[in-house]
């Protein structure tokens, strides 16, 4: 007898706090349409406040009333081919010895879209590594594609969020079902940036234990002033099976553009990785082809003689807004807050036996306190979580758990986003006032 459809049975392992917290948020907003909401949780610019620069205004404009209308019609399955050439030559420029190929670039609807073919594509079996903390869609749908938790090595807030070399060598060793590191650099969620030094032993790492390496660079152009991002590419070239992540999404900013690129580096050094490459290339079929509208336009964004100049004013301003909500929280005795040093993410932690799960903080009204309280009787909440949901509660504020991104020191990521500077002093010292009463009441 025929059955109606169930839910897929890993369906549990996929997680993205980033949005859920959306979800509670929402319901506590159609409780109490009076509490005003700060969305500090998602890394949306625009939403922000911050301008879209003209020109690329401009060049949209210029593209959409193009008389081939190119840009309205489908474009090659693995990007439109002229975009992917241009993005050979782009690469080079960070790696001039590279051997990158157009046909060994393909084009997502977002890295999310090709972040989730890289998983699938993996042989049964067989794992990724992950960071802690990391980007939940990385974690969750390898683990989801796995049907296993995901095996993490250590990010040591200690050390500025670097990746813990030793941690890293010793889940090499303890899982030989390992084929792949994943490397988020610039960071999300915590904002930091790795040396030269850090990525070499991790190409070395991976070179010893013949492993492909995933780099994640999405944000690789948005670094702050003083400090310097280095390409896997050129120190894995002809070293190590390396896939790059690139993207148009939040340095220009577009994010709704959703635009991805994935680049397969040195696919000649393993007939493994070869064969990897090319599966994930006919996965990619199957989407018959990413948006036209941004492929079209990417190497005149890019190239534009205004382009340099403003994102180093962008990346200046986000550096000071970053330092500004940092010297904040730095206040708080029981946190402690790594600065931001690329991007625009922020993860304080706090200090060990900070919270409880007796700490609240006052609901005035009362659907809301019950909605709560219903929420943080859930059985193994985390206390980081908890803590999110009574700061959005009573403040409305909305930022998202560590434990959200797998985090195993109890924190809160925020996007430093906040552009007004009147608007973030008032929403950044409410939020340490909360803070500070929450960690005091129980």
């Amino acid at each position: 007898m025929r059955t109606t459809p169930t839910a897929h049975p890993n369906t549990e392992l996929l997680v993205y706090g980033i949005r859920e917290i959306v979800d509670v948020a929402n319901k506590i907003k159609g409780l109490d349409p009076a509490l005003e909401l700060t969305w500090e949780n998602i890394g949306d610019p625009v939403a922000k406040g911050w301008s879209v620069p003209q020109f690329l205004k401009e060049i949209l404009t210029e593209e959409i009333h193009r008389a081939d209308n190119r840009s309205f019609a489908y474009t090659h399955s693995r990007g439109n081919i002229e975009t992917r050439k241009w993005a050979v030559t782009y690469a080079k420029q960070f790696c001039p010895s590279s051997t990158l190929d157009y046909e060994d670039i393909l084009f997502t609807n977002g890295l999310g879209s090709g972040i989730a073919m890289l998983y699938q594509m993996v042989a049964p079996g067989k794992r990724i590594l992950q960071p802690s903390p990391t980007y939940p869609t990385h974690a969750s749908f390898e683990s989801f594609c796995s049907g296993n938790a995901p095996i993490f090595y250590k990010l040591d807030p200690e050390k500025g969020w670097a990746p813990d070399i030793a941690d890293i060598e010793a889940q090499l060793q303890n899982h030989p079902d390992i084929v792949g590191i994943t490397v988020i650099n610039p960071n999300n969620p915590t904002g930091t940036i790795y040396s030269q030094e850090t990525l070499e032993a991790i190409t070395r790492l991976a070179e010893k234990y013949n492993v492909m390496i995933i780099s994640d660079e999405i944000y690789f152009r948005m670094v702050f002033p003083g400090h310097t991002h280095v390409h896997m590419a050129e120190l894995a070239h002809a070293r190590v099976p390396l896939i790059v992540l690139r993207g148009l999404s939040k340095d220009i900013p577009w994010p709704g553009g959703r635009c991805g690129w994935l680049e397969f580096h040195n696919t000649d050094l393993d007939p493994a990785f070869k064969d990897y490459c090319e599966a994930v290339k006919k996965r990619v079929l199957l989407e018959v082809c990413a948006s036209t509208l941004p492929q079209m336009v990417i190497p005149t964004v890019y190239n534009h003689p205004q382009f340099n100049a403003w994102n180093q004013q962008y990346s200046t301003e986000l550096q000071t807004v970053a330092d500004s909500i940092a010297d904040t929280l730095n206040q708080i005795p029981e946190l402690t807050v790594n600065k931001t040093l690329g991007a625009f993410y922020l993860m304080p932690r706090f200090k060990q036996g900070s919270l409880n799960n007796r700490q609240t903080l006052p609901i005035t009204n009362p659907q809301v306190k019950a909605y709560i309280e219903q929420a943080v009787a859930t059985p193994n909440l985390a206390d980081d979580k908890r803590f999110t949901y009574y700061i959005l509660a009573n403040t409305g504020i909305v930022c998202v758990p560590a434990s959200d991104f797998f985090s195993p020191y109890p924190g809160f990521r925020l996007t430093t986003l906040s552009r007004n500077p009147e608007e973030r002093k008032k929403t950044y010292e409410r939020f340490a006032e909360a803070t500070k009463a929450y960690l005091g009441s129980g």
